[in-house]
Parts: structure tokens; C-alpha cells; sequence
């Protein structure tokens, strides 16, 4: 196996939750190195969402495409709710994404798109740039974690992550702002109260601020 591909395994098995066949010597609990692939595997992460959404949306109403998509990444994803958020929190982080789903699902981008991707588009942009966020948070806690990831591979990373966003416009970058903030207030209380980093962190980490770029995003929508 070619190192990259093992890096790429790496990152792939941080982000979703595979079967271990196949995997042998592919590291699950930090991907240091493998960093750099976390934003590229969440935007396939997105990617699949998309497309449940829009396979829904052929068949059903929006309301049922977006819980369908909102499955699979469930599905997908490791789960976050016991040692990121806490049963309550998930519950309303559901919620609150699922309602912001729904209004997304109207945006117009800057370009035109076939009906039903626009939302997938949006999708892919969240997850790619939440993720980058998750290496940034590993870069600056490596004193607490195994995991090292170096200048290049940040910015690698936070590259390939926010790109997506700017297909967006305004809105994309707006929502990329407070994403980048929520960010930086999950750093400095994490820094204020000494916490540990650990899976769980960078999980809640992801969905955090993924729910705070698609909140932004929305929020920003109709004065564009």
C-alpha cells in the first residue's frame, strides 16, 4: 500500500465509520500525518449526503430528502453524541440542523445548478470546511494528543476546506467566518478550563461548526 493511500485510509477511517477489513495497519484514533485528506474526505462525506438528498428529493418532499440525507451521514459518521455533545445537546444540534436544512433548501447560488443540488453543494462546503477546522484544532493541541500535523499539511488542509465555501459567495464566506470563530471559542475554552482533546472533542468540534456555517450561511442568504 503507497503512503498516501494509507494517509488517505487514515483520514477516511477517522472521519466515517467503516468496517475494519481492509484497514490493517490504518490508524483510527488520530490521523496526525493524514491530516491533510480530513477536509477531502468530508467533502465526500458531503457528497453522499448530497446526493441521499437529491435521490430523496426525486421521489419524496424536501422535509423527508433532508432527514434521509441527515441518515446517512449518521450512518456514515462516528457518532459524537455520548462523548461530544451529550444526549440533549444532540438531540438539539438534530434539530436546529435539520430546520436549517430545510431553509437551505431554497438558496440560489451565484451559478445556476440542476434543482435539487444546490443544497448538496452547500452540504459538501460544511463538511469540507468543519473538518479543516478539526485539523486546526489537532495542530494547536498536539502537546495534549499524539498527533502531529505539520505547517504544510494545516494549510493544505484549511486550503482544501474553505475553498468550497467561496463557490458560495457572500454567504459562504460569511458562514466560513463564524464557523472560523466558533472554532476559536472552542480553542480558547478548551485552553481557559485545561481540558483534554480527545475523539470525542474533535467530533462535536465538526458538528459544531458545521451547524454554525449553515446557520450563518442562511442568515446572511437574503440580503445577497
Amino acid at each position: 500500500m503507497s503512503t498516501q493511500r494509507r494517509l488517505f485510509l487514515t483520514a477516511l477511517r477517522f472521519c466515517a465509520r467503516l468496517p475494519a477489513a481492509g484497514f490493517n495497519g490504518v490508524d483510527v484514533v488520530h490521523p496526525g500525518a493524514a491530516a491533510r485528506y480530513v477536509p477531502v474526505v468530508g467533502a465526500l462525506i458531503g457528497a453522499v449526503e448530497g446526493a441521499v438528498y437529491w435521490l430523496g428529493a426525486q421521489l419524496w418532499p424536501t422535509s423527508i430528502a433532508v432527514v434521509l440525507s441527515m441518515v446517512a451521514t449518521a450512518v456514515t459518521t462516528r457518532n459524537v453524541r455520548v462523548r461530544g455533545f451529550g444526549t440533549v445537546g444532540f438531540v438539539f444540534a438534530l434539530l436546529l440542523k435539520y430546520n436549517t436544512l430545510m431553509a437551505l433548501s431554497a438558496a440560489s447560488l451565484p451559478f445556476a445548478v440542476p434543482a435539487n443540488v444546490a443544497l448538496g453543494l452547500i452540504m459538501i462546503c460544511g463538511h469540507a470546511a468543519s473538518r479543516a477546522l478539526v485539523v486546526s484544532l489537532i495542530a494547536t493541541s498536539a502537546h495534549t494528543t499524539p498527533a502531529r500535523v505539520s505547517n504544510g499539511d494545516l494549510i493544505f488542509a484549511l486550503a482544501v476546506g474553505f475553498a468550497p465555501a467561496t463557490l458560495l459567495g457572500i454567504p459562504g464566506l460569511i458562514g466560513l467566518a463564524i464557523a472560523i470563530l466558533a472554532r476559536v471559542a472552542i480553542g480558547a475554552h478548551l485552553k481557559h478550563n485545561r481540558k483534554a482533546v480527545g475523539n470525542g472533542l474533535f467530533y462535536a468540534t465538526q458538528q459544531l461548526t458545521e451547524l454554525c456555517f449553515y446557520l450563518a450561511a442562511l442568515a446572511s442568504w437574503p440580503y445577497v
